[in-house]
């Protein structure tokens, strides 16, 4: 293995010439004027202003399904039925006593009607009982009947009273029994009714059904999800991180790209900020609508955006990466001055105060 040793003047030359190639690297440019956007950058997708799952509310069979993907449905629409042998016995159970008890209540049914004719034979007798005891009572004065004739007629009028007083209480108390055996009725007939939806899904709005993710004949849980529906205007949910949240408002700029027409771009305005980081999504949400609708709007389709925070027409510029270390620049007469930044992206700086048009700055590239 040999050594090399250079001479102090070789090593003096190859100094020199680094340094003459590294000047030669210098670029230079002067500040211009041009429009300036500062922007975040935002992923998303397409959902519906209105949707919502649609979820068993008890353990059943999917019997039937009344709709499919891409079917447009109205307000109380029945969309699936759940198996429900049991709870329709209850059902038809809870109607018969309902049916049987409210008629039971009507004011011709036989028990009251019945009531009603022994009330009206207590008056007849009452009325006659009354009209025998006043007689008797005027002719026991003239002694033409006996004290014991009077007497008997006296209780007799007496008996048709209390008579006819029990028979209009007992169909008062009838009456009461009755009314209260058809709300009793009528209160567990709405039970089962309200138990009849959880068999019977309908649908809350009109719009239409985006996924059914249970088969026919499946069994399904309480609580677990068949259908997801969808309604009203699109709009544009979008995730942003952490550390752009703040610059963004309510009404800012978005410039729309779908992944279904990646050759165009659409313009959106934010609409919503959701107030709290979501941690599924390790994302600030954001809702944007836009301000023409595109054709052929697919739900769910993903998208990137870009939400414009700051910009500025006729700006004074340069390019970001001649920024010489925090905000100074190097000027080509070898000064470096302060700047006044304004607008920044990734590309250019606005410069307020520092320099004008009219100064070269210079960047030095070292690397080959």
């Amino acid at each position: 293995m040999k050594t090399l040793f250079l001479r102090p003047a070789i090593v003096l030359a190859a100094i020199f010439l680094l340094f003459t190639y590294s000047c030669s690297q210098k670029e230079k440019t002067y500040p211009v004027k041009k429009d300036i956007i500062d922007a975040v950058f935002a992923s998303g997708y397409i959902i519906d202003s209105n949707e919502y799952l649609l979820t068993a509310g008890t353990d059943a069979y999917l019997n039937k399904s009344m709709v499919k993907e891409g079917n447009h449905v109205h307000q109380g629409m029945p969309l699936f039925e759940l198996s429900n042998e049991v709870q329709s016995a209850q059902y038809e159970t809870a109607l018969s006593n309902y049916t049987d008890a409210r008629d039971r209540n009507d004011a011709n049914s036989p028990q009251v009607t019945q009531l009603k004719l022994q009330i009206e034979q207590a008056k007849l007798t009452r009325s006659t009982d009354e009209a025998n005891y006043r007689r008797y009572a005027n002719l026991v004065k003239t002694r033409a009947v006996s004290q014991s004739e009077y007497e008997k007629a006296s209780l007799q009028f007496e008996s048709s009273k209390r008579n006819l007083s029990i028979l209009e209480q007992s169909l008062s108390d009838l009456q009461n029994s009755l009314a209260l055996n058809e709300k009793n009725a009528s209160y567990q007939l709405s039970i089962q009714k309200r138990n009849n939806k959880d068999f019977i899904l309908t649908s809350n709005f009109n719009g239409i059904v985006m996924f059914v993710y249970k088969n026919q004949g499946e069994y399904v849980r309480r609580g677990e999800t068949i259908a997801k529906i969808g309604g009203g205007n699109p709009i544009i949910k979008l995730f942003v991180a952490e550390e752009d949240i703040k610059q963004i408002r309510v009404n800012n700029k978005v410039i729309v790209s779908l992944n279904t027409d990646k050759q165009k771009t659409f313009n959106a305005r934010i609409s919503k900020i959701y107030p709290a980081f979501d941690d599924k999504e390790q994302s600030f949400i954001l809702e944007a609508v836009f301000d023409q609708m595109p054709e052929n709007l697919f739900y769910n389709t993903q998208l990137q955006a870009n939400i414009i925070v700051n910009e500025k027409r006729n700006a004074l510029v340069i390019p970001a990466k001649f920024l010489a270390g925090g905000d100074t620049v190097q000027l080509a007469n070898g000064n470096r001055t302060v700047i006044t930044k304004g607008i920044s992206n990734n590309d250019w700086v606005e410069v307020l105060r520092g320099v004008t048009e009219k100064d070269e700055i210079v960047y030095t590239n070292t690397r080959k």
